[in-house]
């Protein structure tokens, strides 16, 4: 995905790595499985802690970008392919590991098939957090930085989200359970990240620094500093977990033609 290849740099700098109740619902998640595929590894966010923790990661990215950041970080087994044809011989892994993927891809079930049939044990991924969409005030700062930068001779289209695959994923197949998490994360008050994070967050990363500095220096103009609300950011995460086989099964059978 070109989109990440641009973001990479600055990936790191607005997420921030997962700690304390998240990690340990993944760790839950793949319990017993010590080889892991991870799909969509991206910088390492995950498989850096995982690997601390006795896991042996292996990554596939379309991303080349993105993975020379997790290089950066010490994770070796990385391989830029792409997750409906994966490179690996059936059960090559324990498990599979799916982050922040499942809203990136329009056919969440061609996925989770082909990661199926890598694992022998299991396949986890995170389900999509509800979208707020246009009626946040990311969404109206978005909009008007769009504004501003068409009258600047730039665009910048929305690259693609299916935040409805969490209900589509568990209408399909029923994991066998999910593990939670309840986190809060405290936000980010530093006013340059700030701006970065909606550059980033926003899918503008396509619009020059150049340009992006003078579109901000507008916006600031009109609304001021980007205030971030007080208090830390709550999240509900959801790790949906499968048994490979029983998965293999039930993508199979939705994929046979009715007869």
């Amino acid at each position: 995905m070109p989109e990440f290849d641009l973001v990479a740099p600055v990936y790191d700098e607005t997420r921030r790595p997962p700690q304390g109740l998240e990690l340990s619902a993944v760790m839950r998640a793949l319990l017993g499985a010590r080889n892991v595929l991870e799909g969509g590894i991206g910088t390492g966010r995950y498989a850096r802690p995982l690997e601390d923790r006795g896991v042996r990661v292996t990554g596939v990215d379309l991303s080349r970008g993105m993975m020379l950041r997790a290089r950066e970080k010490g994770l070796a087994r990385l391989v830029q392919g792409d997750l409906l044809h994966l490179p690996f011989h059936d059960a090559s892994f324990d498990a599979a590991l799916l982050v922040h993927v499942l809203q990136l891809v329009p056919s969440p079930e061609d996925i989770l098939a082909e990661l199926a049939r890598v694992a022998s044990l299991r396949v986890v991924a995170q389900l999509p957090e509800p979208h707020q969409g246009g009626s946040s005030r990311r969404g109206n700062l978005r909009r008007r930085y769009l504004e501003i930068a068409s009258e600047m001779g730039w665009s910048a289209p929305s690259p693609p989200r299916y935040w409805g695959n969490s209900e589509r994923v568990l209408a399909l197949a029923p994991p066998d359970r999910i593990e939670e998490a309840e986190v809060s994360q405290p936000l980010d008050t530093d006013p340059e990240r700030v701006w970065t994070d909606l550059r980033s967050f926003g899918g503008l990363i396509v619009i020059p620094p150049e340009v992006h500095q003078r579109v901000v220096a507008r916006l600031r103009e009109e609304v001021g500093p980007r205030e971030v609300p007080p208090g830390p950011r709550h999240r509900s995460l959801r790790f949906a977990v499968w048994d490979a086989g029983a998965l293999r099964e039930v993508l199979r059978a939705k994929a046979r033609p009715a007869r």
